[in-house]
């Protein structure tokens, strides 16, 4: 007799193996270092800013936006500097964001980028100073005056440590010469470059014009990159003359129909 063969049941297959989530762990990881890099404390940055003279007592922050307090540069005090970069510049071979300068006679504000050469170029720059703070700085300009600079440029561009653009205007108000002669000069107006200045290169404009005060001024300064200056235009003394000026006028030349004198001041910054 013939037995029947009963059929195998297949094995029962094995349950799959659970799927990792590696995509989460990997954004995990990215998440944790975004966050390690954006907390960066700003002192970091401190080792680089001394590299190029500028100090500070203290720093807070993170290296993207930061502050850093008695701030100075080869020694002179510029006040408390707040910043905020922008990552994004990086990805351009730059530095990228904005600066806030504060003191306790003024402030000053831009956006700058900087590359890696070290060339900067500084945007919308605004400020308000006394004259005193700016001839403080190690920069050749003369010491003594005293009086308020403020305005805005819209283009500061600096390579290897010279100006190469400026584009903007700037009031100097209230300018009173260093003792002992201690003389109101006035205020003027400067607009940059010189309009009516034919370009050259290697050299940088200005046209000044009085405001008010003891004289009346029209002229053109202009900078050269080896950091020599001329300041040429015609000068007239705005009301009565005091005798002492009177002989210093005279040493400028004879005067036109107009009473003005031709002026020449050159040298070097």
């Amino acid at each position: 007799m013939v037995r029947r063969r009963h059929r195998e049941r297949p094995a029962a297959e094995a349950p799959p193996a659970a799927r990792r989530p590696w995509w989460l762990i990997a954004l995990g990881l990215l998440a944790a270092v975004l966050i390690m890099v954006a907390t960066l404390p700003a002192s970091l940055a401190a080792r680089q800013l001394e590299r190029v003279g500028f100090t500070a007592a203290g720093y807070s922050g993170s290296v993207w936006r930061g502050r850093a307090q008695n701030f100075a540069w080869r020694g002179a005090p510029l006040g408390e500097l707040q910043w905020r970069l922008r990552p994004w510049a990086l990805l351009t071979g730059h530095a990228g964001g904005t600066i806030r300068l504060t003191r306790p006679d003024g402030s000053l504000s831009s956006d700058f980028s900087a590359s890696l050469k070290g060339d900067v170029r500084l945007s919308n720059l605004q400020g308000d100073l006394d004259i005193e703070a700016l001839s403080a700085l190690p920069l050749g300009l003369p010491h003594g005056w005293s009086g308020r600079v403020s305005g805005r440029l819209e283009e500061l561009e600096v390579t290897d440590g010279v100006p190469t653009s400026v584009r903007g205007a700037v009031d100097m108000d209230g300018i009173v010469a260093p003792p002992p002669r201690s003389t109101t000069i006035g205020s003027y107006h400067i607009v940059m470059p010189d309009p009516a200045a034919a370009p050259v290169a290697g050299e940088l404009t200005a046209h000044v014009s009085d405001k008010e005060g003891p004289f009346s001024f029209d002229g053109r300064f202009t900078l050269a990159s080896d950091r020599s200056f001329l300041l040429e235009g015609m000068l007239a003394p705005r009301g009565p003359t005091p005798p002492a000026l009177q002989r210093s006028l005279e040493l400028l030349g004879p005067a036109d129909a107009s009473g003005r004198r031709p002026l020449s001041v050159s040298g070097t910054l």
